[in-house]
């Protein structure tokens, strides 16, 4: 059988690469994750690897790091997916980029009942090798059947130890990222989307995507400052990369643009100030990114349909959960 020299390559490259032990890449038969740090390596040739660990009931955290292998020996910006899915078939998506440096992302979530968790960890697509080194930490209201296991067939120049004595994960370049806290984002790239559980306080940007829907929520704070309706200059980025995503989507008919406040205020200046913030990002959609005013359909909704409390259950004042509140939502139906 003749082989051509394309195929070779392949064929060179798939062979080269090997199978790190104690990882799975077969989607009915994942590894389970371990307590503590797991650690493994992804690439294009070999494909995704599989895992499954219990979360809940009660409150559980994420860590992840990625640090891509290089590029014929050089960095090469290239990003990890990792894919949460529970039992009922919701998956959250979190992509991480690396360029020669060790990039972390931290989230969680908060169940109600024990849910068996999927996680597929798969690299850039390519023809030619591209991957690198990850590991995964879950902790909190977390459980697990066994013992992940851990490779190093991808030589990296630092440690591959991403582990700070005292427990969270740490960036090899740059501040820390303390679990619970704020998202770190080492490159222009889109770290997160997500279309299942988890939540993201503080996140620009979410997007959540069904068969028939894609829902891109902005935080209000981003876009504009306190009880103001004015963009802010610095919203142009997230403004854009919604933009983006609405394209992709494909829509059908209007795109839904629907402003929220908090319940902080008055009803009637509340609902006058989520309409005047819809009104403003669809200008912008339509001056900047080059939608129709007939392809848009600004509202708003006031204090209306709160996705976090605005009160604490002792009654007093719930900042984290009026931010969330504070909210732009796209919505595309497709």
């Amino acid at each position: 059988m003749r082989t051509s020299a394309f195929g070779a390559l392949l064929l060179v490259l798939a062979v080269g690469c090997g199978v790190a032990r104690g990882q799975s890449h077969d989607a009915k038969s994942p590894t389970p994750l371990a307590p503590g740090v797991n650690k493994g390596n992804v690439d294009s040739i070999v494909g995704p690897d599989y895992y499954y660990f219990y979360a809940g009931p009660g409150h559980w955290e994420v860590h992840l790091a990625f640090h891509e292998m290089g590029f014929f020996g050089q960095p090469h910006k290239q990003f990890a997916n990792f894919d949460f899915t529970n039992a009922k078939g919701q998956t959250t998506h979190m992509q991480i980029w690396s360029q020669g440096n060790t990039a972390t992302l931290d989230n969680h979530g908060d169940f109600t009942e024990r849910v068996r968790m999927s996680l597929k960890v798969s690299g850039q697509s390519n023809l030619v090798r591209l991957g690198g080194y990850y590991e995964v930490t879950v902790t909190g209201a977390a459980s697990f059947d066994g013992k992940a296991g851990s490779s190093a067939n991808v030589k990296l120049k630092e440690s591959e130890s991403l582990v700070h004595p005292q427990g969270p994960l740490v960036q090899s370049s740059g501040p820390l990222v303390k679990p619970g806290g704020p998202l770190v984002q080492p490159s222009n790239e889109p770290l997160v989307r997500s279309s299942g559980p988890l939540v993201y306080p503080g996140k620009p940007l979410i997007v959540q995507e069904t068969p028939h829907e894609v829902k891109i929520t902005l935080a209000a704070d981003v876009l504009f400052d306190f009880g103001k309706s004015q963009l802010r200059p610095d919203a142009e980025k997230t403004l854009r990369e919604a933009a983006t995503k609405m394209k992709f989507a494909h829509a059908k008919g209007p795109i839904a643009v629907d402003g929220f406040t908090d319940a902080k205020g008055a009803a009637g200046l509340n609902q006058k100030l989520s309409e005047a913030r819809a009104d403003a990002v669809e200008d912008w959609l339509i001056r900047n990114a080059g939608f129709s005013a007939s392809g848009l359909r600004p509202r708003g909704f006031g204090a209306a349909q709160p996705v976090a409390a605005n009160t604490k259950p002792d009654g007093t004042d719930n900042p984290a959960g009026r931010q969330l509140n504070r909210r732009v939502e796209i919505v595309v139906t497709r």
